[in-house]
């Protein structure tokens, strides 16, 4: 257990459920150490119980320092009404109301800190789960990359959880006595049958509201039963943006230039602005006054070789209202660079602010906000890793929700 020193902070992910509420008191007393870190990530989602659960645990458990991550910023209603509602293989919702939010807090009070997560992720759980390791540190899997993930009960099972509660009278969120089996999201697309009827009777109004909002929305891309599509559940397992119109925003179009080698005309949904013109740091150094001034032509340089490698201006083509033309210079492969631009050309025209990218950044150098997607140039260390579909397929996570099958 002593190599948990090597960390500045330990944290709990605190979820208010059984698991994590496990794993809380496990932690806290094998470390003799009640002053943890926990973090509820509040997902505008929960149960009321489990809300109410998070406040008695706080209040029950004075010497922790409990934090609360919630997405004040967007309405899940609104989202879903724009690029339909989460399914089982499609949860934008995670990120954008879970991971995101708590990535936030966790890079206001810990920048560059090492932290070591506990999580309440057990193997038996799933079989996706199955496959993580009990202490993860890999970038490639781990969805907040400035931590260390630890799963103090990976290997325990349902009984063991129980057991272990009862035997050291640890108080549980009452949302269990109720009759469901798991407390995340009520309208989660992984939750089953028994959990939507036992909505349905402690939670009405809003399960009316959902079932009401599935059923337009079934109707919206085609689906000649949409009372049967959605009460069968077949509505969890929609991929891809069929019959969404957002759909249209992660397709990448472009025409080769005529004119100059190596450039693309690429299609923009938006006006040519500032907020696109950065989404190009990631590649070096954005140096606006190098471009021709007259064409509001803006040049990007090798951040090692100082050497011009971009050429970015807004342009008029036949069949696109905005237009970006880019042209590659200087450069080896012309058309991987190419395919990264059309990835940042597609996070500026199908950006719903899912926050993905902030989670992924190392350094903090990526804020998503009202104001748009931002790219702190000085904190930016051009690792490519928002471009790189190892961590971030198709560069923008939309395009796996988006994409038409």
């Amino acid at each position: 257990m002593a190599s948990y020193l090597i960390y500045d902070v330990l944290v709990i992910s605190f979820s208010g459920g059984k698991d994590s509420t496990v794993t809380a008191d496990v932690v806290v007393k094998a470390l003799s150490n009640p002053s943890l870190v926990h973090i509820f990530g509040n997902t505008t989602l929960e149960f009321p119980l489990t809300v109410t659960y998070a406040e008695r645990y706080r209040e029950d458990h004075p010497q922790a320092i409990f934090l609360f991550a919630k997405n004040d910023e967007q309405v899940f209603y609104d989202v879903c009404e724009d690029i339909g509602p989460p399914a089982r293989m499609m949860r934008w919702c995670c990120s954008m109301f879970k991971t995101g939010p708590i990535t936030r807090v966790i890079n206001s009070l810990y920048r560059n800190q090492q932290i070591l997560t506990f999580y309440g992720i057990r193997k038996s759980e799933s079989v996706s789960r199955s496959k993580y390791n009990r202490v993860e540190d890999d970038a490639e899997s781990i969805k907040i990359q400035q931590q260390t993930v630890a799963s103090p009960i990976f290997f325990w099972k349902d009984i063991d959880i129980w057991l272990y509660m009862l035997a050291e009278k640890v108080d549980f969120n009452e949302a269990y006595k109720l009759g469901y089996d798991r407390v995340g999201c009520w309208c989660c697309p992984n939750n089953n049958q028994r959990a939507q009827f036992l909505s349905r009777i402690y939670m009405p109004e809003e399960s009316k509201k959902w079932r009401t909002f599935l059923i337009n929305f079934a109707k919206k891309i085609g689906k000649e039963d949409a009372e049967v599509y959605v009460d069968t559940g077949m509505w969890k397992a929609r991929q891809g943006g069929n019959g969404v119109p957002a759909a249209g925003d992660v397709k990448i179009k472009f025409t080769n230039c005529t004119t100059e080698d190596h450039a693309k005309i690429y299609r923009l949904v938006r006006k040519f602005d500032d907020e696109l013109v950065g989404m190009f740091t990631p590649f070096g150094r954005v140096a606006p006054e190098l471009g021709k001034k007259l064409l509001h032509e803006v040049i990007v340089l090798d951040i090692k070789t100082n050497v011009p490698i971009l050429s970015i201006q807004p342009f008029s083509q036949d069949g696109y209202e905005y237009a970006v033309k880019v042209r590659t210079m200087n450069v080896k492969d012309h058309d991987e660079l190419q395919r990264m631009v059309g990835y940042q050309v597609r996070k500026f025209n199908a950006c719903r602010k899912c926050l993905k990218c902030e989670s992924i950044c190392r350094t903090g150098a990526i804020s998503i906000s009202e104001d748009g997607y931002r790219i702190d140039p000085y904190k930016c260390v051009h690792c490519k890793m928002c471009m790189t579909a190892k961590y971030l397929d198709g560069g923008c996570t939309m395009d796996k929700y988006l994409r038409t099958k």
